[in-house]
């Protein structure tokens, strides 16, 4: 299938980002597609095509805030969004017409698939050009480390090939599936939504392959946790395996990460070392934490600390933007003795009213420049954590045929313990809706603005059939309408695409 959208050929075309900082692998340009054909011919040129994958996936993740809008934003964390587009997506009303000029607008960027397949033709690019290089291209001492060496950039771009397609899968659905190298991308041609269960199994193929050829984390590497290591293809796996109701290959996945991977829990009074980048507990991360990679903590549409973030951390917030459903937070954390509220929450006083938010995201430096300060955003987007992986497992237990409860709690009072609060006692779980609300409940305070409560309630309401949702109505749920819609300008541009079911009579062309 070929996928040549004219967006996808201008980013690709124009705009590779050029990402420096000390980890080598960003450090490089990715390859325009204009010297392709002269280009692949040492392991260097392999790095820096490789980088490019990683480097759109940051793209894609930070337009519109998307990690966060997509993951937390729709869900009962929040109160009030002072801010008219977000708070039209947190209300999920998300077939609001926008002109196609307006590229600002966050309505627009995230009914935009294109920032995805553009990692993805990246992607596809490196598999194709590594496999036409002789391995002798490749460092290494021998046959058979240069051969390892090569496999290794291709695992990696099918770790973001993968990454992409599960993550546009759980925001669209069904999405077009593009697994070829395309020399010319500059007509468009009709290329049809694929079922998501295909999708997922093409993106299962890819992390199959690629854990063969990757290892578990090198704690040396600088690189470590920003770059795909066998650790991140079990957790993407666990997730696809999830988002899938397949809990018992889910489970197997959690205990590969688990059981091999050497990955710690953070302790409970250092949390914030999560954030920043690079723990022990990470996993799977996009690297910007530091000044090189940072990116404007004060920037419309795109850092989580402008719309989170209050004074001392950014000093022109009076209060956060979005603010937290106070009722949502204690009902959460009712134990407020508990690290994760402790360290991780704080509040300003404006009047009477107290402004809870989250310190996750306030890893903020300030740049003086002609009498102007600036502020750097240096948090890491932390995609994948050991903590979570606890929790999947945990998910995988109460979700069997025949729930484990014993292993469940298991899983979940480790992360309790981390916590410092008490564990969750058999006697408070005696059903499976119980035990799996208890897991979800669990993740929704350890994994607090991370971009997973949207998928988590998704996936809980599956299964128990309740809604958490404050804008989902259990027969909207069953409709479909967690499903994002599509931007009519994509079906303009590819007469082949279908708006997604629930969205299709309210956002036409």
């Amino acid at each position: 299938m070929k996928l040549k959208n004219i967006l996808i050929a201008t980013i690709l075309s124009g705009s590779l980002i050029t990402l420096t900082s000390c980890h080598k692998f960003l450090d490089q340009d990715p390859i325009s597609t204009v010297t392709d054909a002269t280009s692949w011919k040492s392991d260097n040129d392999a790095n820096s095509q490789v980088a490019g994958c990683y480097s759109l996936i940051r793209s894609a993740l930070n337009a519109a805030c998307s990690f966060y809008s997509y993951g937390d934003l729709p869900t009962d964390y929040w109160g009030t969004i002072n801010d008219y587009d977000y708070n039209q997506l947190y209300q999920m009303n998300w077939a609001i017409s926008v002109s196609s000029a307006n590229t600002y607008d966050p309505k627009l960027k995230l009914r935009i698939w294109t920032p995805f397949y553009s990692s993805i033709q990246q992607s596809n690019r490196c598999i194709y050009f590594l496999n036409q290089m002789s391995d002798d291209a490749f460092d290494g001492d021998n046959a058979t480390e240069k051969m390892a060496r090569k496999n290794k950039y291709i695992a990696e771009a099918k770790f973001c090939r993968a990454f992409n397609y599960f993550y546009m899968a759980r925001i669209w659905g069904d999405v077009p599936l593009d697994t070829t190298y395309e020399a010319d991308i500059s007509n468009i041609s009709s290329d049809p939504r694929v079922a998501q269960a295909d999708v997922l199994a093409s993106a299962i193929s890819d992390l199959d392959y690629a854990r063969q050829w990757l290892d578990y984390k090198d704690a040396s590497s600088t690189d470590r946790v920003v770059r795909a290591d066998k650790g991140a293809v079990f957790a993407l796996l666990a997730h696809i395996y999830a988002w899938q109701g397949d809990y018992a290959n889910c489970k197997l996945a959690c205990d590969s990460v688990i059981q091999n991977g050497g990955y710690a829990l953070i302790g409970g009074n250092n949390l914030d070392q999560i954030y920043k980048g690079q723990s022990n507990e990470g996993i799977f991360e996009i690297a910007q934490n530091t000044s090189a990679e940072a990116m404007n903590a004060t920037s419309y549409s795109s850092s989580i600390a402008y719309y989170t973030l209050a004074t001392p951390y950014i000093e022109t917030q009076a209060t956060p933007n979005w603010q937290i459903n106070t009722s949502t937070l204690f009902k959460l954390f009712a134990d407020t003795l508990d690290a994760r509220f402790t360290n991780e929450f704080t509040y300003v006083n404006s009047g009477s009213t107290k402004y809870y938010f989250s310190k996750k995201y306030s890893n903020v430096s300030t740049v003086s420049a002609n009498g102007v300060n600036y502020y750097l955003l240096e948090n890491n987007i932390v995609v994948f954590r050991l903590a979570d992986i606890y929790l999947l497992r945990a998910e995988a237990y109460a979700a069997g045929t025949t729930p484990n409860f014993s292993m469940a709690l298991a899983d979940v009072n480790a992360i309790r313990s981390r916590a410092d609060i008490e564990p969750l006692q058999a006697s408070a779980v005696t059903t499976q809706n119980a035990l799996l609300d208890s897991v979800t409940a669990e993740r929704g305070r350890e994994l607090f603005l991370e971009g997973s409560r949207f998928y988590d309630l998704v996936r809980n309401e599956r299964i128990t059939g309740e809604s958490k949702f404050p804008y989902i109505s259990k027969a909207d749920f069953k409709a479909g309408k967690y499903y994002w819609p599509i931007d009519p300008s994509l079906m303009t541009l590819n007469p082949a695409l279908q708006q997604t079911a629930f969205w299709k009579q309210l956002l036409t062309y």
